[in-house]
């Protein structure tokens, strides 16, 4: 029988709690969101929820695209929160995030019913104050 010996590391993780990125509002740049997932997931040893961490992640970062102006700047977090695994997208928009009716015949629209159906520790948005955009987050109960 062959053993396998390693040393095991019983200091806490030095990864940060937290991963954040900002970057511009275009459609193409939305995977960046689902690697900055990935790289936190990674450093967390939960690469488990990072299937659909990256799809929460990539329907909020998608709809901040769409909601606002192309160009503007967008930025996204990753956090460790009581429990859970926590994204957020802030954009500039006011208009709060809303949840379509159900038509079998639309080519979109289905993006916040996933992160709903997703996010196991709940989801959400809060304006930020001074007329400064909102915040929409969900969260991934571990």
């Amino acid at each position: 029988m062959d053993v396998i010996q390693g040393k095991w590391d019983k200091r806490p993780s030095k990864a940060p709690k937290e991963f954040a990125l900002r970057w511009r509002a275009y459609p193409e740049s939305v995977y960046l969101t689902r690697s900055l997932v990935t790289e936190a997931c990674e450093a967390w040893g939960l690469a488990q929820h990072d299937y659909a961490g990256r799809t929460i992640m990539s329907e909020l970062a998608t709809n901040a695209v769409v909601h606002a102006v192309e160009g503007h700047e967008i930025q996204a977090w990753v956090a460790l929160v009581d429990g859970a695994i926590e994204f957020r997208v802030w954009d500039p928009s006011h208009a709060p995030p809303v949840v379509p009716e159900v038509d079998p015949e639309a080519e979109g629209g289905r993006g916040l019913m996933m992160v709903r159906l997703l996010a196991t520790g709940g989801c959400g948005y809060r304006q930020i104050g001074g007329g400064r955009g909102k915040v929409v987050w969900a969260r991934l109960a571990l």
